[in-house]
């Protein structure tokens, strides 16, 4: 399902080149994402701060609504500590979390010109595939001690790498020329692979000093992505 989704908004962005009347939007902006943990007695959020850059085509469908594919690759980063002393009583690991994504937009917007601005709300998926999502620091992880090195969640199948995002958020598009967005998307999969059977087996003993996968899994814990994002654009 993940792979089918991202295919289809991946050729949906391909498509949008062949609108005659399609407006290609090139930006940037800053994004704050929260990585909210539960599980059984465990509700913690971990905040990373980003940025983000790409493009998307306003393709119209009618006077005042559109549909909008664009591509767009995202970075983000921060402390890792709430993360790693997971059933832990004090926090005695300390890390950072620094992860890369690649984000694939399909949304529906509604617009409004006025005073030759205009003036829009948009909604829609978002397929959120990640490209690296690497732990920094001195930790213990299913056997592998870091001092200062970089352990992969991905590459440890620790963390999934599909996600689908929904969301939505407003804009402007002041003149022709720049184009200003405000939005919010939420995670609907658990980013944390409750099938890895290494990290399963990993012992409760070790959580005063090691990252304790073992335990968010076994608890069926959740651990689900929001963003908040602001960027400028400009439009050709």
């Amino acid at each position: 399902m993940k792979k089918a989704l991202s295919i289809v908004l991946a050729a949906g962005l391909l498509l949008a080149g062949t609108n005659a009347f399609a407006q290609i939007s090139v930006g940037a902006g800053y994004s704050n994402v929260t990585q909210r943990i539960k599980a059984s007695g465990i509700n913690k959020d971990i905040t990373m701060h980003g940025l983000y850059a790409g493009m998307d085509y306003s393709i119209p469908v009618s006077e005042n609504i559109s549909i909008v594919p664009g591509l767009y690759y995202e970075f983000s980063n921060g402390s890792a500590d709430k993360l790693l002393n997971i059933g832990v009583a004090s926090a005695l690991l300390k890390g950072r979390l620094e992860e890369h994504y690649i984000d694939i937009p399909f949304k529906f917007m509604f617009s409004i010109p006025y005073q030759g601005n205009k003036f829009f709300a948009f909604a829609g998926p978002t397929a959120n595939i990640g490209v690296s999502s690497k732990l920094k620091g001195d930790i213990k992880v299913l056997g592998f001690e870091l001092k200062g090195d970089i352990f992969d969640l991905y590459d440890k199948d620790i963390f999934e790498s599909m996600d689908l995002m929904l969301g939505g958020g407003v804009g402007a598009d002041i003149g022709k020329m720049l184009r200003v967005t405000l939005g919010y998307n939420i995670g609907m999969f658990n980013r944390l692979n409750l099938d890895n059977t290494t990290a399963q087996d990993q012992s409760d003993s070790s959580s005063s000093s090691s990252f304790n996968v073992g335990k968010l899994i076994r608890d069926n814990a959740t651990i689900n992505r929001q963003q908040f994002y602001v960027g400028v654009a400009v439009l050709f």
